[in-house]
């Protein structure tokens, strides 16, 4: 990609000050939590993701039955 005008510099610039900001945003968020925290951190995440797969598979079956039962 060429940056031929001052448009594309300023949205080049703009991403990456973003991208460095969000950087050093999660780098301090690292820092502040403790293993233990991340460690129950991660098991609330796999409960919650697990549940949301459930309840999206049951939708899905649930559609399923009503195309096949009309």
């Amino acid at each position: 990609m060429r940056m031929n005008n001052i448009s594309d510099v300023a949205a080049g610039l703009s991403y990456g000050t973003s991208l460095g900001s969000g950087g050093y945003w999660l780098l301090q968020l690292m820092d502040t939590v403790s293993p233990g925290q991340w460690s129950a951190i991660g098991v609330l995440a796999s409960v919650f993701f697990g549940l949301l797969t459930y309840l999206t598979n049951l939708y899905f079956k649930i559609k399923d039955y009503r195309r096949k039962r009309h």
